[in-house]
């Protein structure tokens, strides 16, 4: 593709099989989906990497790829000079050496990265295509700020996880205007880390339901036994889920885990954590007339494929320079898991959660 639009990476770090690596790898070098080469549309230019660990790939790939490896954000982006040098910016947030909050959640420096594009946004006094991997930020101030200044500067935005955009096996897509009673995902490892995509994919789906979103009116976390004891969600939608496991289930000691959520529409939904049951991210939802749904959000585990759907979206996102989908969903789910972990702390109580009135 000749005069291919020019990006700037923001990234935390670079090594094998981290969120730069399934995504960069990418970007760089093309991707395959559903049996079909894609060649890279952009073309990258230059990376500001936080962190060299002694796995590090940042260095010898932009090497290899002759990108410039830069010293700040704003030499990323301007390329060493004073103006705005790139057609679009992506920031990887995810993964390194950073400390966790009392909630135990990752203090990884997203919103600094952020603060530190769109200062140069403003300097020039224009915007440009932004994609923010997964999640905003680890307080709820920062994140709301974020989402904030995106609509206020009209930035073309591209947010979340990639979970709603991986294959669902079955097939599964409800049509707006869907009347759900009930609905439950799962996932596995670590909660903030890896539930938080179980959370976004639960809210890809449900937002579709009549009325739209209306957001949440309380949250709760809950583990080990109390997961189970707790009769207010729905085992037959569980075992519905469990149904479309793909991948081995190794031994576990973590214990189960658990956010119960209810939204001000009087939605039930619940986030299952199960190490002892899953190594998928799976769904299930009862319509109000008793139907059942469940599907597998496939991932092709420690392939990654489907990150070739995120970088394709980072490339429609730079050349169309329009958001492919709404803010609003990742800021929600943004604010579930930061109140699941805040119930988590302070003793497993329902937590009310005005500050998630949110409407899309």
């Amino acid at each position: 593709m000749p005069n291919r639009p020019n990006v700037a990476i923001v990234l935390n770090v670079w090594f094998p099989n981290s969120h730069a690596d399934v995504f960069l790898s990418r970007l760089l070098e093309g991707y395959r989906l559903n049996g079909v080469s894609h060649r890279p549309r952009l073309n990258t230019v230059s990376f500001y990497v936080d962190q060299f660990p002694t796995n590090d790939m940042a260095r010898e790939q932009a090497q290899e790829y002759g990108v410039r490896i830069c010293k700040s954000v704003h030499e990323a982006l301007c390329l060493g000079g004073d103006k705005l040098a790139v057609d679009g910016v992506a920031v990887i947030g995810e993964h390194g050496d950073y400390p966790r909050t009392p909630r135990g959640n990752f203090m990884y420096p997203r919103k600094k990265r952020f603060d530190e594009v769109t200062a140069e946004f403003q300097r020039a006094g224009r915007v440009l295509p932004l994609m923010n991997d997964k999640y905003f930020a680890y307080e709820w101030a920062d994140a709301r700020a974020i989402y904030d200044r995106v609509k206020r500067d009209r930035i073309p935005f591209f947010c979340g996880s990639s979970l709603p955009l991986t294959w669902r096996r079955p097939a599964l897509e409800f049509q707006r205007g869907v009347e759900l009673d009930e609905v439950l995902a799962v996932s596995f490892s670590d909660l903030e880390e890896h539930g938080y995509h179980a959370i976004e994919l639960l809210q890809a789906m449900v937002e579709k339901r009549k009325g739209g979103e209306t957001g949440i009116a309380e949250i709760r976390y809950a583990e080990g036994e109390a997961v189970w004891q707790d009769k207010s969600w729905s085992r037959e939608l569980l075992d519905a889920a469990l149904k479309h496991r793909v991948n081995h289930v190794p031994k576990s000691t973590e214990p189960d885990q658990a956010i119960f959520v209810r939204y001000r529409d009087g939605l039930k939904a619940t986030i299952l954590n199960l190490n002892t049951q899953a190594r998928d991210y799976l769904f299930a939802a009862r319509e109000k007339s008793g139907k059942m749904h469940a599907s597998c959000f496939y991932i092709q585990l420690y392939v990654h494929n489907h990150w070739g759907f995120m970088v394709k979206h980072f490339e429609d996102l730079v050349l169309s320079k329009r958001s492919p989908f709404p803010p609003e969903r990742t800021l929600l789910a943004n604010g579930i898991m930061l109140a699941g972990l805040d119930s988590r702390l302070d003793g497993h109580k329902w937590l009310p959660t005005p500050h998630l009135e949110i409407r899309y």
